[in-house]
């Protein structure tokens, strides 16, 4: 397995939590698609869910080169099934286009958060 492209990004939580505050669920359709949605707001602190899969996000576009088109669908954070042990990346439309020319096979991906701080690290491997 060859590393062809790494990304971190971090996403404070009350900034998660302010930008749903004041934009409601515009902002939440906007950047999160409806599984990413689901499954933050069923957990006891959605905000910081929604800031780690931000963060994901960034942090898988990151990886990828940080090319122009990708759209905040493109990427999407798959929780772990049962068994594993961390989260997938699923990639659409330009992410999948970039990942696919660039040899990309995968990007693993993960996520944490303490202290009002969400991270992500991503990994793009051939």
């Amino acid at each position: 397995m060859s590393v062809l492209g790494v990304g971190l990004d971090i996403c404070p939580v009350e900034r998660m939590r302010q930008a749903v505050a004041r934009h409601g669920d515009r902002f939440l359709q906007r950047i999160f698609t409806d599984d990413e949605r689901a499954y933050a707001l069923a957990r006891g602190n959605p905000e910081e869910s929604l800031a780690a899969r931000f963060a994901a996000k960034e942090a898988a576009s990151k990886a990828l080169g940080a090319p122009k088109g990708i759209g905040w669908h493109d990427v999407e954070v798959v929780p772990a099934r049962p068994g594993e042990r961390e989260p997938r990346l699923v990639l659409r439309g330009r992410a999948a286009e970039v990942a696919d020319a660039r040899g990309i096979r995968a990007i693993l991906v993960s996520l944490t958060h303490a202290d009002g701080v969400a991270a992500a690290v991503a990994v793009a491997v051939m």
